[in-house]
């Protein structure tokens, strides 16, 4: 009898405590499926929980203890056919309408998301194989390697690797040198980002008898590791955030990604402790909150100084947050202007939100065509879960209507 009483008020604490965390999340009114949603985050936060549980038993990196393995899924209906090859030493895999003939179609060469750390790749399939049926084209995937075995710059030199080889190959891969486009969420937006920005500031490593990307597409990518007092960066801290990409766990993907197996302490980084004088004379003028729309800077912090600053904490990680290789938002207005079109997407509920923001107004005044799509009511993720939002299979729509769109 005790016993059943015990497991009876266990399970009572338990129920309790989940049914608080369920309504615990800051769900805004204007959100997309907020039951659904609610049932997402409540998942990830005991995820979370139980990675917290594992670190005391492991001497594994947090990010090798919460990295998904997400297999393909496959289907002898789909009307897309794919296809694992290696491109440049670096695994790929190749989206193309089966009934697609001989004749060249619109190529996309796309990075997936995933903080540079988690392996993704495979739960891509659903999304890619969906831009190709609303538009026929030929998408090669890339599978580059993950942080933080492999740190800055593995990801981006594989990611570079492959897009040469892509540039190099269209009529091998039966696709259009004319109409070709750079893409990547997330992680893999930052990858983009930094892609176009090493093509168009190397230019030796890229023959001039190549073709050119007609289009770059960004998908809340991950721009900066320079200024994390920028309002999203702050709004979205903590446990009841409504969205899986909370400000701490982007922390965490940054450090992974520059620093591999090393840490650092992440409320300093919040707090801009790694500023240095160089950081305001030369990069502020970049991620300087007052080029944001005033909708984000209402009620923030418009300093972006750091009251202390930690000399030890910038020399070991502005070597890499400086780079505009890992931070493309740094390079240069003569690099920058050498962008093609470009389409930006941001979600509200996003620490990465006005990374967009201050992009989308260099490029503005820099000149280049740029397409600002910001999604008020959604967070950060919506577009590769196409099984809980509406809005996912719209952003999907919407994109290939850009990509269909003459320059």
């Amino acid at each position: 009898m005790a016993l059943f009483e015990g497991c009876l008020a266990t399970g009572l604490v338990g129920t309790a405590i989940l049914t608080y965390r369920f309504f615990a999340f800051t769900m805004p009114p204007q959100a997309e499926e907020s039951v659904k949603r609610r049932f997402l985050l409540l998942f990830w936060w005991i995820l979370g929980y139980w990675t917290k549980l594992r670190l005391k038993f492991s001497n594994k990196h947090e990010m090798q203890l919460t990295r998904m393995n997400i297999s393909p899924r496959t289907n002898d209906s789909d009307t897309i056919t794919v296809e694992d090859a290696t491109f440049g030493g670096v695994p790929v895999r190749i989206y193309r309408p089966k009934n697609a003939g001989d004749n060249p179609l619109p190529g996309v060469v796309y990075f997936h998301g995933g903080g540079w750390c988690w392996e993704v790749w495979g739960g891509y399939d659903e999304t890619l194989k969906a831009f190709s049926q609303l538009k026929e084209m030929v998408i090669v995937s890339v599978r580059y390697r993950l942080a933080p075995e492999n740190p800055f710059p593995t990801a981006l030199l594989e990611c570079f690797a492959v897009t040469q080889f892509v540039l190099e190959n269209t009529q091998t891969l039966k696709m259009n040198p004319e109409n070709l486009t750079l893409m990547g969420d997330s992680a893999g937006g930052n990858l983009a980002m930094a892609v176009m920005v090493k093509m168009l500031s190397s230019p030796e490593e890229m023959p001039q008898s190549l073709p050119t990307f007609r289009k770059l597409v960004l998908i809340y990518p991950a721009l900066q590791a320079v200024n994390f007092k920028v309002p999203s960066y702050q709004k979205y801290r903590g446990s009841n955030v409504p969205s899986i990409l909370s400000t701490e766990l982007m922390m965490k993907f940054y450090v992974a990604y520059a620093l591999g197996m090393e840490t650092v302490d992440y409320e300093e980084l919040l707090r801009n402790s790694h500023w240095t004088d160089e950081v305001e004379a030369n990069y502020h003028k970049y991620v300087n909150i007052e080029n944001l729309p005033a909708s984000s800077r209402d009620g923030a912090e418009i300093s972006s100084s750091p009251n202390i600053k930690n000399p030890g904490l910038a020399k070991k990680v502005n070597k890499w947050f400086l780079n505009p290789l890992f931070s493309p938002l740094l390079a240069h207005d003569s690099v920058l202007k050498g962008l093609p079109d470009t389409y930006v997407l941001s979600a509200e509920m996003d620490p990465l939100r006005d990374d967009s923001f201050l992009l989308v107004n260099r490029l503005n005044k820099l000149g280049i065509r740029v397409r600002h799509r910001h999604w008020d009511g959604m967070d950060h993720g919506f577009m590769g879960v196409p099984s809980l939002y509406v809005n996912c299979h719209k952003g999907w729509r919407e994109i290939v209507e850009y990509l269909e769109e003459d320059s």
